[in-house]
């Protein structure tokens, strides 16, 4: 384990949670914002082992809904997806990938994070509404792959 890689991405990781929350949660359509945080948890999969990336996603996912009052929704749905979807994020890192097959990545890992939030947040009875499964599963979606594309444009 590298301490000191672990303590930059946790260091990202505060930063990406503050833009997220300072923000991107303020740029919204349909009500769906884009979600920074799952872009970066994404890209945390394929740099560190799989118990770094749980590590570093729950301390992010925690930070976050520490200041969207959401406790624990984000902490499970996050630390899910990357438990299911570290192997094959892994593995995958080595290959350079066109901006549409990044959109198709994302936008799958999105949607499945937005179904698992969707999914513990009714059965807490926070959400109730098929507007905010629209919003959630599909503008979010969206929204989220879009700007994952268009990070890995400008990236270089």
């Amino acid at each position: 384990m590298n301490k000191s890689g672990i303590f930059y991405h946790i260091v990202l990781a505060v930063g990406v949670v503050l833009v997220q929350i300072l923000l991107l949660r303020h740029l919204t359509i349909y009500s769906a914002q884009s979600d920074l945080v799952l872009i970066f948890i994404l890209w945390v999969c394929t740099k560190r082992p799989k118990t770094e990336a749980i590590l570093i996603t729950a301390f992010s996912a925690f930070l976050q809904d520490a200041f969207t009052d959401l406790w624990g929704l984000h902490l499970f749905s996050k630390v899910l997806t990357v438990f299911l979807l570290h192997n094959f994020l892994n593995r995958t890192s080595e290959n350079k990938f066109l901006v549409w097959q990044i959109f198709l990545i994302v936008a799958g890992a999105s949607f499945l994070h937005n179904l698992l939030f969707y999914t513990v947040s009714s059965l807490t009875g926070i959400f109730a509404s098929e507007y905010v499964v629209m919003s959630l599963l599909l503008i979010s979606t969206i929204f989220t792959a879009t700007l994952a594309g268009f990070l890995h444009l400008v990236r270089t």
